[in-house]
């Protein structure tokens, strides 16, 4: 009975996936959180609500059909929770199974921390993350050069964040060398056409006027942003489309690559979408697409 135990949780850590830390030593700011938090939802999945270790869990592909490209995958929540399967491991399941590494990012959350680390650890975290997926490259089979990265609503912002504001470490860089934002949050202005929600939790209920432009996405790009695909639905009303039009006009400005899908129906937070009768179902066959245009197998 023991050793049939023992292979019954054999097996069940093997089906698991990878999960890999984000920091090799202490976490910065680790004190602003006491626990990880989670809860699973009927409609939506496991629902990440605190994080106080971050990490990346990592889906590879079949090894006879992988490419040369990972993707970082960051779900969205308004800054205050995760929608970790629906815009997470779901997505990441759909990229692996065509051929893309793809790690999926659990990253500390603003909302209820307080002080002077508020607004900066989820761009940290997502900073150390895209660095993670370079350093692994090698050992993993893919391009250390051909890391990009992929969010939804307040995980657009995140990932758009990492686009627009990049450091170096080690001779590597923060920067993707690819965004795919998804309904994304961009403008940082509540009064203007940005998410109320997500700019409270991010910035506080009285944000310094220096970190609302840090973070108002649309006026911090630049010729070095690299090339982007944004989907968004007509009909959000959760995070309206004019977050995609600016950011996507500010990109052409520069001469930045970029593509936009704008769908007539979708609503916010359609995830997958391969559920709905619309064509936004097809939007994640279109993201791998336009991956491949940009990375053409020889």
């Amino acid at each position: 009975m023991r050793v049939l135990l023992c292979l019954l949780l054999s097996c069940a850590v093997l089906a698991q996936q990878p999960v890999i830390p984000l920091y090799s030593g202490e976490v910065p700011c680790v004190d602003a959180v006491a626990a990880d938090a989670s809860h699973y939802d009927a409609e939506i999945g496991e629902v990440v609500t605190a994080v106080r270790v971050p990490d990346l869990i990592y889906f590879s592909p079949v090894p006879r059909s992988a490419s040369q490209e990972a993707v970082l995958v960051i779900p969205g929540g308004g800054y205050t929770i995760e929608a970790y399967d629906l815009e997470g491991t779901d997505i990441a399941r759909y990229l692996s199974a065509r051929g893309y590494h793809a790690f999926v990012l659990r990253h500390r959350l603003p909302q209820g921390i307080e002080g002077p680390c508020k607004d900066h650890v989820a761009q940290d975290d997502a900073q150390q993350g895209l660095l993670s997926v370079r350093r692994l490259a090698d050992s993993l089979g893919y391009r250390a050069d051909r890391v990009g990265v992929m969010g939804f609503s307040a995980g657009g912002h995140l990932a758009g964040s990492v686009s627009v504001h990049a450091r170096m470490e080690d001779s590597l860089t923060t920067r993707p060398d690819f965004s795919i934002l998804v309904y994304p949050v961009l403008i940082m202005s509540a009064a203007d056409s940005g998410h109320a929600g997500s700019q409270a939790a991010l910035l506080g209920q009285a944000p310094d006027p220096q970190r609302i432009r840090y973070y108002n996405l649309p006026t911090q790009v630049d010729s070095l942003t690299p090339p982007t695909i944004l989907f968004h639905a007509s009909d959000d009303t959760g995070v309206l489309p004019q977050n995609s039009l600016r950011y996507y006009e500010a990109l052409i400005a520069h001469g930045v690559p970029a593509d936009l899908r704008i769908y007539a129906r979708g609503g916010h937070g359609f995830g997958s979408a391969r559920e709905l009768a619309a064509p936004v179902s097809g939007w994640l066959e279109e993201a791998v697409t336009w991956i491949r245009s940009r990375y053409p197998t020889p």
